[in-house]
């Protein structure tokens, strides 16, 4: 009993230094519970990906080999660590070939396509950037033909995994769960076909080419766009500067509180023969080719005709948050098959403080903003009526703010996703 009450007076006069001991005997048995999970639920993986090793295959097939385009430098440069320790095995463990090549530097994943062949599938390992790049290489190499292109994979080891959260949901947020269950995804070879924007500038030089941008999430423009932005600027405040930033940047006048656009869109349309022209094939140039069969899927949609498809809809726009959005960005939209569409998400014309702040923490914590009126189309250009320089994230990559045309391409890539998810 007397050690028992010396032990309690000890603790009681140095209460700071017994407050931290238990904080670090806490986090310490926290840290080692999660790892040995983590451990439980690799093996687990480990074994599935194995069964799927063991099968034969004839000695006249080559093994199933894909490609993997890896941003080194995503999620802070831990990306490559992250991809070894839970991605990797299961991929070898699969009995897959693997050929992973690695971006050097901001569009390398681009030029990086035009010279990648003979892969069963590509994979891009990365966030929403590195998914858009491998896209925008791919469709610009194929000019839009889609009908032969492999399977596209996704790892998501960036900061931002917009389209991987929906292929790959969780109830809870378990960072190697959301890992080999993607890369198992890619090993059981589930697919879904899935949406792409086509993104196209409207202005500029006539003598410079510009080529169409792909992207596969969302476009944005406004307040909250600026200030997401920011948000690796307060690293110092750790797991709460996606708090602090709202905090910060309420006030600020460099935000672009005051889009004005002019909008111009068509209707939805399930396919017709304005909206499902014949994709441009290379010219047959040898003999052999008379024999290939062509792609005709789209002659079905020749005699159908859709005029709402080709009347074009006009809004003027005074808001401080705009959103366009792909089925891929909205949650439980990726698994309906309703007819293919953009979602246009306009935010209220003002916000005083509070407002920006409160609706700021609900989208970090996956809740909707605020949403003043939402329209569905099928493309659309906006035509931004700027005083000052502002910018868009097209997939969180950022690009001057200028006249561009939006055009779906439905269902245009196959994407690897979860069995209970495929269609």
């Amino acid at each position: 009993m007397a050690f028992v009450m010396k032990t309690a007076r000890t603790l009681r006069n140095h209460w700071k230094k017994s407050t931290f001991a238990a904080a670090l005997l806490t986090y310490g048995f926290v840290s080692g519970k999660t790892y040995l999970d983590n451990q439980a639920l690799m093996r687990n993986y480990c074994l599935k990906a194995a069964e799927y090793g063991k099968e034969t295959i004839s000695v006249h097939t080559n093994p199933r080999s894909i490609t993997i385009i890896l941003n080194p430098n995503a999620n802070k440069r831990k990306s490559l660590d992250e991809f070894e320790k839970y991605c990797a095995p299961l991929l070898h463990l699969a009995g897959i070939s693997v050929e992973v090549v690695k971006t050097e530097s901001e569009g390398h994943a681009k030029t990086l396509m035009e010279g990648i062949g003979g892969t069963d599938a590509i994979v891009a390992a990365g966030g929403d950037g590195t998914l858009s790049e491998v896209v925008t290489g791919l469709l610009r190499r194929t000019n839009e033909n889609t009908s032969n292109l492999v399977p596209l994979g996704i790892l998501p080891l960036g900061k931002n995994n917009t389209v991987a959260k929906n292929l790959f949901s969780l109830e809870k947020k378990n960072n190697v769960r959301f890992l080999a269950d993607a890369t198992m995804a890619v090993i059981e070879e589930m697919t879904k076909p899935v949406d792409i924007m086509k993104i196209e500038v409207l202005e500029g030089d006539e003598n410079i080419s510009k080529k169409p941008i792909y992207a596969v999430a969302s476009v944005k423009w406004g307040a909250y766009r600026d200030a997401e932005a920011k948000k690796d600027s307060y690293w110092y405040f750790g797991a709460l500067r996606k708090y602090a930033t709202y905090i910060f940047n309420g006030y600020k006048s460099s935000l672009s509180w005051n889009c004005q656009a002019l909008l111009n869109y068509s209707m939805p349309c399930k396919g017709c023969s304005n909206c499902k022209s014949k994709p441009v094939t290379a010219q047959k140039t040898g003999w052999f080719q008379r024999f290939i069969k062509e792609n005709r899927s789209h002659d079905k949609y020749f005699g159908v005709y859709n005029p709402e498809c080709q009347t074009s809809h006009q809004k003027e726009i005074v808001t401080a948050d705009l959103a366009l959005l792909t089925s891929n960005a909205i949650p439980k939209s990726l698994n309906s098959r309703n007819i293919p569409k953009l979602e246009i998400q306009i935010g209220p014309d003002k916000l005083d403080y509070i407002d920006f702040v409160k609706n700021g923490w609900m989208s970090e914590n996956g809740k909707s903003r605020e949403v003043k009126e939402v329209i569905k189309a099928r493309t659309i250009q906006i035509n931004p009526l700027k005083e000052k320089e502002s910018w868009f994230s097209i997939d969180n990559e950022y690009y001057e703010a200028k006249p561009i045309k939006i055009t779906l391409l439905p269902e245009a890539i196959n994407m690897f996703c979860k069995k209970d998810t495929s269609l």
